[in-house]
């Protein structure tokens, strides 16, 4: 290989493309000399050569530019991103230019200089911030009571926040929106929808009210007519809506509280008829005539006898069937006649007449109901009642198979230390019951047995229980034998389908009320026309009643004499609970009779008592079912009656 070396591709050229050569030191051009042969085009490698140093050179100016360009643009963001630090910083703790709450600018200003400004403007709505108004009255709740938070440091902070929070982008981004048309931050009002509906309904509660129907009632006779008045319901739903509408105004707002009418079912024009039936029924007393004899109901005991129903929208006046039937039971007592049977007495064990019987009478009271009913309806103030008579069944003849044989019960009572009215009384009781004759399958009644309790069949006036006291009346202490009637039915294991007992405890009644002990439990009061002793004869055979006084003894006894059916009569009981102790504060009573500034105790406190009796009867060895007697004294206190009187 000849010794050549060209310095063009030498380590010179190569020094001045890295730079290690001057400009003032070139490089002069070697040539080949003179005398060599001009070269020949150089190789293939060597402008291969060239052109990977071009291409080197352009692509370090290429990435030199990318280089450059990435560099500004990372200092453009960087100082964008940059820059809401440094306004942030810039602001400080005050809110950003261009912010405002509800059209008030608040930019430049210190959360608690917000704070003032926005109490300054929702002043108003903060004392008040609804009115609810409801036919002339008002409320005026708190926010509080409406269940409102209206929280003015929240909505401060909230203004401070605005530009100041999130990311730097996300800063960027509300400021850039704040320089272009501002930023609007509204405060937040919550509202707790429970509260506030609870709150409505409470001011509403007695605002509501239910729809009444038109009435209709009957006191002491009079026909009351009640008209009908429409109700009123809170809607508190719809009101809580306007109301949560009107706080969001921010301003003071009156709410009406909404409500709806309630239209009654029956309305006035739908018991107009009732109405003028029940004052034609009522127009007049009605007077019931048997003979020379007149009993009067009065407008207060028809009333009693009417029923009001409300059927398909409409009020119907009628007499009621069912009470008008037990009135007429009721009347039947003072009505019929007692026992047409002679009167009988048991004599060496066998029945004797006494007295002879006697044309009675008896009221009819089917019959009588429907004449009663048809006379009110017509407005008349009369009806004759159907009577109808009766003659004695029992004869000299035909008493010795009457079956009047021996003892089937026994009762007997304490009159100890009563008064001689209560004395009086008794007896003439007894004597009504003495010899009373009973027909197989007959209910006896004590009171139609009894009579008028008058001085026509012996009476005085003397202090009973009547309603809920004693005082003053005919027949006082008759009691005694209706008790003393009961004691005998019930231990001959007779049906007793009538029997009241006294309303409070008294002790004299407790001896004689079992066979082997004393106790409560064994009394029965009667009331003409209202309350009655009743029983079944149920032996089969006649029975014979005998009421014996026996004033040394002060023992009343009743004797029931027939056939005794194969029946054992025993009592479980008294058994006693719910006792209440006698009222302690005493009861006055006054009364025009008595002169005025005279006081005298009619009744002596007692205890309230539940007491419970079981009949246990077995009949031809078999055991019945036990009947419970059941009787609820109340506590009664000590009553003063006070004269109020003319000296």
């Amino acid at each position: 290989m000849p010794d050549k070396y060209y310095q063009e591709y030498g380590p010179i050229s190569r020094r001045r493309a890295a730079g290690a050569l001057g400009p003032e030191e070139p490089a002069a051009p070697i040539r080949p000399p003179p005398d060599d042969p001009p070269p020949d085009d150089p190789p293939p490698a060597r402008s291969a050569r060239r052109r990977q140093y071009a291409d080197l050179r352009r692509r370090r100016r290429r990435r030199g530019g990318i280089v450059g360009l990435l560099l500004l643009v990372l200092v453009g963001v960087g100082g964008f991103l940059a820059l809401p630090t440094a306004l942030n910083a810039f602001a400080g703790d005050r809110a950003m230019q261009g912010v405002s709450m509800q059209g008030q600018p608040v930019g430049g200003l210190s959360q608690d200089e917000v704070r003032a400004a926005l109490q300054r403007r929702y002043a108003a709505f903060l004392r008040s911030p609804l009115t609810i108004t409801f036919e002339g009255r008002t409320w005026t709740p708190t926010f509080e009571q409406l269940g409102v938070r209206f929280d003015l440091d929240q909505a401060a902070a909230a203004a401070l926040a605005a530009g100041h929070r999130g990311g730097p982008i996300e800063r960027a981004q509300e400021l850039a929106a704040i320089w272009r048309g501002g930023l609007e931050v509204a405060p937040r009002l919550t509202v707790d929808a429970a509260r506030l509906q609870g709150y409505l309904t409470s001011i509403g509660a007695d605002l509501e009210r239910p729809p009444r129907d038109a009435a209709l009632s009957i006191a002491d006779g009079k026909v009351l007519p009640t008209p009908a008045l429409p109700g009123r319901q809170l809607l508190a739903d719809a009101t809580a809506i306007d109301a949560m509408r009107a706080l969001q105004t921010l301003a003071p707002q009156t709410v009406a509280l909404r409500t709806r009418t309630l239209r009654p079912a029956l309305t006035d024009d739908k018991i107009a008829q009732a109405v003028a039936d029940a004052r034609a029924l009522l127009s007049r007393p009605l007077v019931l005539r048997h003979d020379k004899e007149t009993w009067t109901w009065d407008q207060a005991k028809i009333a009693e006898l009417l029923a009001l129903k409300a059927e398909q929208g409409r009020m119907t006046v009628q007499l009621d069937a069912e009470r008008l039937s037990r009135a007429v039971a009721k009347l039947a007592q003072v009505v019929d006649s007692s026992s047409a049977e002679p009167r009988v007495a048991f004599r060496g064990g066998k029945p004797k007449i006494i007295q002879p019987g006697e044309i009675g009478w008896r009221l009819q009271q089917s019959e009588a109901a429907i004449a009663i009913s048809q006379t009110l309806q017509l407005a008349r103030g009369e009806v004759a009642l159907p009577i109808a008579t009766i003659s004695p069944q029992v004869t000299a003849q035909s008493l010795p198979s009457l079956g009047i044989v021996g003892l089937v019960g026994e009762g007997k009572s304490s009159f100890a230390g009563s008064a001689s009215y209560r004395i009086t009384n008794i007896k003439a009781g007894a004597a009504r019951l003495n010899g009373v004759l009973i027909a197989p399958g007959a209910e006896f009644s004590f009171n139609t047995q009894l009579g008028a309790v008058d001085e026509s069949n012996g009476f005085v006036q003397g202090y009973a229980v009547i309603g809920q006291r004693t005082q003053l009346e005919w027949g006082g202490g008759v009691c005694q034998d209706s008790t003393t009637v009961y004691r005998a039915a019930f231990w001959a294991g007779l049906p007793i389908t009538e029997r009241h007992a006294h309303p409070f405890y008294i002790s004299w009644y407790d001896d004689y009320s079992y066979p082997d002990r004393a106790g409560p439990g064994m009394d029965a009061t009667i009331y003409t026309g209202v309350l009655d002793l009743k029983f079944v004869n149920d032996t089969g055979h006649w029975l014979l009643m005998e009421a014996i006084a026996d004033e040394d003894a002060q023992v009343l006894t009743v004797r029931l004499y027939g056939t005794k059916p194969n029946r054992t009569v025993e009592a479980k009981g008294p058994e006693i609970d719910r006792i209440v102790p006698a009222p302690a504060d005493p009861e006055v009573v006054y009364d025009p009779s008595m002169p005025t500034g005279t006081i005298k105790q009619t009744d002596h406190a007692r205890r309230g008592m539940d007491i419970t009796v079981y009949r246990l009867i077995a009949e031809n060895g078999a055991q019945r079912v036990p009947e419970t007697f059941f009787t609820r004294f109340k506590a009664w206190p000590d009553v003063y009656v006070k004269g109020t009187g003319q000296q």
